[in-house]
């Protein structure tokens, strides 16, 4: 399975899984990413490339143990170093350029550092490289993959088996990968069974209140979409839940 694959499978799982799980598929997602944005070993003297990468625009919500992922208007901070003989060596003298998808988008001395939006779509992969034209009279490169993804509106009960038995049934909204800092800034739009339900005080947290005569079995259809007004974008999720009260 392709690397991409393996991503793509791995945020469809954060995104229907709810409650306790999130947190640790987000920290399968953040060791996973990282993982790839570290050097790969060569041989014991040979210079090694430690190049590392962190989105801004990004919100994840607070618990959240994995890296924040960029979106399509993300900015990527990345930094390299190269290390050889077990240390840090000095590059202020060195030519770096970096390039993403093989398309120059800076460099010049001793540049170790710098900032760019993605030119890909989401969900896609940009290849950030890193090269020394002349280090020691010869060529080094080094690249690895970002993932650029949607924003994602994860539903979260604490109903893993997809059942509750309380009144009300309680849910709450969490954004992830929006281009904010603040959630609040997002609106939320609920629906239960086709209808347009009010979440009032707590635009992310919806309370459905059960009838007296709600059957054993009724199944509810919950649908959420998380706007962003800024830039426009979208997030949905969707989930079934069957009310068993408890004896």
């Amino acid at each position: 399975m392709p690397a991409y694959d393996i991503i793509e499978v791995m945020l469809g799982t954060l995104v229907s899984r709810k409650s306790a799980l999130v947190p640790l598929l987000a920290l399968a997602v953040g060791f996973f990413i990282f993982g790839g944005a570290t050097a790969r070993a060569q041989t014991a003297n040979a210079p090694q490339f430690l190049l590392t990468w962190q989105a801004t625009g990004s919100y994840v919500p607070p618990g959240y143990q994995g890296k924040a992922l960029p979106n399509l208007i993300s900015t990527i901070n990345a930094s390299m170093e190269l290390i050889q003989n077990g240390k840090p060596v000095d590059l202020s003298d060195q030519t770096i350029y970096w390039y993403q998808n093989d398309i120059l988008i800076g460099g010049g001395t001793g540049t170790r550092h710098i900032s760019f939006t993605s030119f890909g779509g989401a969900p896609n992969f940009i290849t950030l490289k890193v090269e020394l034209p002349s280090y020691n009279g010869g060529l080094l490169l080094h690249e690895i993959q970002i993932p650029i993804v949607q924003p994602k509106a994860v539903i979260g009960a604490q109903h893993p088996s997809g059942q509750f038995s309380g009144n009300p049934l309680t849910l709450q909204a969490t954004p992830y990968f929006f281009n904010v800092t603040d959630p609040s800034s997002l609106s939320y739009i609920w629906s239960v069974d086709g209808v347009t339900a009010t979440a009032a005080e707590n635009p992310n947290v919806l309370q459905v209140n059960l009838g007296a005569n709600t059957a054993p079995g009724t199944v509810f259809a919950v649908n959420l979409t998380i706007t962003n007004s800024t830039d426009e974008t979208t997030a949905n999720d969707a989930t079934n839940l069957t009310y068993v009260p408890s004896l």
